[in-house]
């Protein structure tokens, strides 16, 4: 497995954490807190950093055991294993391209608040690209540029903390509680956004050198300054200007720079160059986590891929790049609102991390360099907060139950994406149709009818004497007994990798006395038959469940007789979803039935609901 370059130390990790995790939160969302706590908000800073210290300690223990590109991805692997990996994967990624929409809208919004929507998309294309390319080329490039966004990041605060601390008015804070208490707690959902980015860190892993040692104190130091920094800006800004015209300021860093210098002209750019700072880091760490997927077969195959100059994931680079642009043209919207779609995917991915940092706390015999102080009760009583947290706001907010639906729609469609990453995969092909089986030979019969079977069975030129093989049969009973009535002085030995469906059919087949008819369940492997053994060879949408479709033709080649012919129904394309590339157009079928050994290909091309269809027979 080739590695990624080890090129990031204790001290340029740091600053990238601070990057990752302050990103357009800390620029927005003071006001935000303010509209709806008023002067109490200052509250809603502190407990939510204690809780995002806290956050700190659990994924530096996770990544002291872990540090693998994936991250997040790699933890509930080892905890819960392959399906809640993806899902746990999943949700990073959405959060990921979330956080990037959200941060580079946001910027351009500070910036650009009037500015058409034109505009907006062509300077935010821009950024993305220019960000995209800088991670294309190496991590030595990227490191500088984010740890440029880093200086800024630290500088701009400090300078306002600084030079506001002599215009604060304690009197802004009386009367304290302008709204409920509860409030405070509404509030803390809302800025809960400000400490979010761990997951993006724990990308950069593989990057660093002595990982086990560098990330835990890499992500605490830099936790514990950003919420040190944060708390003392908001409470700067609380004292400078009051509550009620702080909340209403869409930008209130400007507000706050022309209350303090008279003037915020450099500070608008400054914070634009921050925010979206932290979108590079973003940019830069995401196809990290496609890495880690890949390379344990959870997502496109091609995204493994390493470039041979620059040692970087450049397959998942531009794969990424071209999401990200899509997602970016949904976002350019209301920042609120990609905020709201944003925190219930942080905190339902921030529960599922604290259960693996429990599960693995469970199990003994692991080696962990690095140990939280907060153990199972810590991480218990985070998952509660966060579960409180969430209905809270599910409560008080008019719009949040449709944008919390959104949300878990997303999640779910990671299912039927899982489905079909691991479609190449036999044992889950058996354990999914030994599952689905009653549905599908429900639904099958909507795409293959009689006329299809017809069709098939014509292909292969049947005598009374064939002996025939039905490669992954199902339960398509029918087909057997057809071939049957056609090969009455031969045998049809028909092979499938699920048990539930040779079930059904030997149920079916009983029924029918026939007795030409050999059912044989497959393993791991395929199963061998010796050389020129059959007349024919039947085979129903298996090429697309293939790692290696051409080792299979190769093998249908070698037990079958001279002369004699496949029939092979294969589906194409459905709807938008493509199938494997050896099956995406007529050209390269034929290539791959040439290469396998076969001649006279004959391909026809037929569509049905949705759904393009391959007849292909070919001769030996």
């Amino acid at each position: 497995m080739t590695q990624l370059r080890r090129e990031i130390g204790f001290k340029t990790m740091v600053f990238l954490a601070v990057n990752s995790i302050v990103g357009s939160g800390l620029f927005f969302l003071p006001s935000i807190g303010a509209r709806y706590a008023g002067p109490a908000s200052i509250l809603s800073w502190i407990f939510i950093g204690l809780v995002a210290i806290c956050m700190s300690f659990v994924f530096a223990e996770l990544v002291s055991m872990y540090p693998r590109a994936g991250g997040v991805f790699e933890f509930a692997t080892h905890a819960f294993g392959e399906f809640t990996s993806f899902m746990t994967g999943w949700i990073s990624w959405l959060i990921a391209n979330v956080t990037i929409s959200m941060l580079i809208v946001g910027g351009i919004h500070y910036l650009l608040p009037s500015e058409t929507l034109l505009v907006k998309m062509l300077i935010a294309f821009t950024i993305l690209l220019f960000f995209n390319a800088v991670s294309y080329v190496g991590m030595k490039i990227s490191k500088f540029l984010l740890l440029f966004f880093s200086f800024l990041t630290i500088f701009v605060p400090l300078t306002l903390i600084i030079f506001g601390i002599p215009h604060i008015n304690l009197s802004n804070f009386f009367p304290f509680f302008v709204f409920p208490p509860s409030s405070v707690f509404l509030a803390m959902f809302l800025i809960y956004e400000t400490f979010i980015g761990w997951e993006a860190i724990t990308f950069f892993s593989e990057e660093v050198k002595d990982p086990e040692k560098t990330m835990p104190k890499a992500i605490i130091l830099a936790t514990i300054f950003i919420v040190t920094l944060c708390v003392t800006l908001v409470f700067v800004s609380l004292g400078v200007i009051h509550w009620s015209e702080f909340s209403n300021s869409d930008v209130p860093f400007t507000l706050l720079s022309q209350h303090i210098f008279g003037s915020s002209f450099f500070l608008n750019y400054l914070i634009f160059a921050i925010i979206i700072g932290s979108a590079a880091s973003w940019v830069i760490s995401t196809p990290r986590l496609l890495l880690g997927m890949a390379r344990e077969n959870l997502f496109l195959k091609s995204c493994e891929k390493i470039h041979w100059k620059y040692k970087t994931p450049y397959i998942s680079i531009m794969f990424q790049a071209l999401v990200s642009f899509f997602v970016i043209v949904i976002g350019l919207g209301s920042y609120l609102t990609i905020l709201s779609l944003l925190l219930p995917f942080v905190i339902i991915l921030y529960t599922i991390v604290l259960l693996t940092f429990i599960r693995l706390r469970l199990t003994k015999g692991i080696e962990r360099p690095y140990r939280s102080p907060f153990g199972i009760e810590g991480a218990a009583f985070l998952i509660v907060f966060n579960i409180l947290l969430l209905l809270f706001w599910l409560i008080r907010e008019p719009t949040s139950m449709s944008n919390f639906i959104m949300c878990i729609l997303l999640i779910f469609l990671g299912v039927p994406i899982y489905v079909l990453v691991k479609l190449q995969d036999r044992k889950f092909v058996e354990f999914l149709f030994d599952h689905i089986s009653r549905i599908y030979n429900i639904f099958i019969h909507i795409w293959y009818g009689r006329k299809e079977m017809n069709k098939l069975l014509n292909g292969l030129k049947l005598k009374e004497n064939y002996n025939i093989l039905d490669y992954g049969c199902g339960a398509a009973v029918t087909n057997l007994i057809k071939l049957s009535e056609r090969v009455k002085r031969g045998t049809i030995v028909a092979v499938d990798l699920s048990k539930k469906q040779l079930e059904y059919c030997v149920k079916k087949v009983k029924k029918t006395r026939i007795k030409n008819i050999i059912l044989v369940k497959e393993g791991e492997e395929m199963v061998r038959f010796h050389d020129n053994t059959f007349d024919g060879i039947l085979c129903i949408g298996v090429l697309s469940y293939q790692k290696d479709p051409l080792k299979l033709l190769k093998e249908f080649r070698r037990i079958l007789k001279r002369g004699r012919r496949v029939s092979i129904l294969e589906f194409g394309k459905t709807l938008f979803l493509s199938p494997i590339p050896p099956l995406r157009s007529k050209e390269s079928i034929r290539e791959l039935f040439k290469n396998a050994g076969f001649r006279n290909i004959r391909i026809e091309e037929r569509k049905k609901l949705l759904t393009t269809y391959y007849f292909i027979t070919a001769v030996k």
